[in-house]
């Protein structure tokens, strides 16, 4: 166990990282807090739909985020809308409306995001001379939101006194028709901007990434340092959109900079939940707000590898049939003839000649040395004997 002494200084060791605990929460960076609005209804702005089936009175919605309106659409039919209650940021999950996929399309092609001409002309619809063209695009946008996020259906319209003029009612229909029948699924928008990867490496001549943007929706600006930024195909890329892709490319080795940005944090797209206690109508924002956000990502490119030299070059690589590098196999000084007797004259026939004979003369020659050699033995000793 401790002594006195060993707890007090265990005591003072834990003070000790205790503080620096709280000291370094002290300055860790807190996260961005999601935006609040307050829901408004636009003045005005009442008009009077066949929405299943039945005559609808609706009015068009804004929020007023950080003292500016914002035109908003509700993705819920069903509830009563909480003007002037407090609204704030959220996520499609929390949400938990479907198809905001498709939502998210109809914001991109539809009032305000889209160029007012050409989405009438897309429509094939005509704006009467009097009419406020912005309101008919508006309903024909929510109508088309309402189709997926609620499965309402904005029906033909039929002689009615409470419904909105022919004319202008046609506008909303081919608006709204246009809008359900070309939709498909698009990325939610997010409130921070990022790439990925942050970096990547490449040779000259190739090109780095893909680099996948994902950010507020609307044009995100894509500036590049010491290269250029492309698409799949090798296209100049100056603008991408969240879900965008671009590959980076460079005339040299070295290292190449990208920075992207969006001018609104606050995008189109972003649902905004009520806060209060009681139930009420989810929104999801028609246009955009909010600071400038950037991200930036690099690429580092390696010089390409410089081409072989022809294995001919004398000079770096020698023929192999050159004399003073590898003779020729059949030179005799390197390479003698396999066999030492002479040429033969009949091709495939055994070898013959004076080489066996003289053998012969030489065994005949010691047999009979031999003999002699046995008779004067004999010679010898019959003469002791005698």
């Amino acid at each position: 166990m401790f002594g006195q002494r060993g707890r007090r200084w265990a005591r003072i060791a834990l003070a000790t990282v205790a503080g620096g605990a709280l000291a370094l929460g002290a300055v860790a960076p807190a996260a961005a807090a999601d935006k609040t609005g307050v829901a408004k209804s636009v003045k005005g702005s009442n008009v009077t739909l066949m929405l299943n089936g039945q005559p609808k009175s609706t009015g068009a919605l804004a929020l007023k985020i950080d003292g500016k309106l914002v035109p908003a659409f509700c993705i819920d039919y069903h509830t009563n809308v909480a003007i002037d209650g407090k609204y704030k940021e959220g996520t499609w999950d929390e949400s938990q409306v479907k198809n905001l996929g498709k939502v998210q399309w109809v914001l991109t092609h539809g009032y305000p995001n889209a160029d007012a001409a050409k989405l009438l002309a897309a429509a094939g619809a005509t704006a009467p001379a009097q009419a406020d063209a912005d309101k008919l695009l508006y309903f024909g946008t929510q109508t088309a939101i309402w189709n997926f996020s609620d499965g309402i259906k904005l029906g033909d319209w039929v002689d009615n006194s409470k419904l909105l003029g022919k004319k202008q009612y046609d506008v909303v229909k081919k608006v709204h028709d246009y809008l359900v029948a070309n939709a498909t699924d698009q990325p939610e928008p997010k409130a921070e901007l990022s790439v990925d990867p942050a970096s990547a490496k490449a040779t000259v001549g190739e090109k780095a990434g893909p680099f996948t943007v994902k950010g507020p929706a609307g044009e995100i600006t894509v500036a590049v340092d010491g290269g250029s930024a492309v698409d799949a195909e090798g296209k100049p890329v100056t603008t991408t959109t969240n879900g965008g892709q671009f590959w980076l490319v460079a005339d040299g080795a070295g290292e190449v900079k990208v920075t992207v940005s969006a001018q609104d944090s606050v995008s189109f797209g972003r649902v905004f939940l009520f806060t209060g206690e009681r139930a009420a109508q989810k929104l999801i924002l028609g246009g955009s707000t909010g600071a400038t956000v950037t991200a930036k990502a690099e690429a580092a490119f390696a010089a390409a590898p410089s081409e072989s030299p022809s294995p001919s070059a004398p000079a770096e690589s020698p023929s192999p049939s050159a004399p003073a590098e590898s003779p020729s196999p059949s030179a005799p000084v390197d390479s003698p003839a396999p066999s030492t007797s002479p040429a033969s004259s009949g091709g495939d026939l055994p070898l013959t000649g004076s080489p066996i004979a003289a053998s012969i003369a030489a065994g005949v020659a010691l047999l009979a040395a031999g003999a002699v050699a046995v008779l004067l033995f004999r010679r010898r000793k019959l003469r002791f004997t005698a």
